[in-house]
């Protein structure tokens, strides 16, 4: 996985930062960085959140996350280009109260 990737023709930014929780099971949590508006929409750097894959269209960023150790079903992030809402479930969500709103999906 590349550790930065930009999207959206450079406006947007997503980078990961592996670490790892225990011997040779790798975490690799996601930072989201808003290039054009200087801003840090999220940043998942330490937590348990393990970026799986991102999906670009044209109006929006699916990030499909799992949860380490990986026992749960994975949570789609979506980023939406205008206005750059974030989504969890459907649902407009705060990027400083993300983590909760992840850990509410699996439930």
């Amino acid at each position: 996985m590349d550790r930065v990737k930009t999207y959206w023709g450079g406006e947007v930014e997503v980078s990961v930062e592996p670490h790892e929780m225990r011997m040779s099971h790798w975490v690799y949590a996601p930072r989201f960085a808003d290039i054009s508006g200087e801003r840090i929409l999220f940043d998942l750097t330490g937590k348990l959140w393990d970026l799986i894959s991102v999906s670009e269209t044209e109006d929006a960023l699916d990030l499909r996350l799992r949860k380490y150790p990986g026992d749960r079903p994975e949570v789609t992030l979506q980023v939406q280009r205008k206005g750059r809402v974030l989504l969890v479930a459907g649902k407009p969500v705060d990027g400083a109260d993300l983590e909760r709103h992840l850990d509410t999906a699996l439930i």
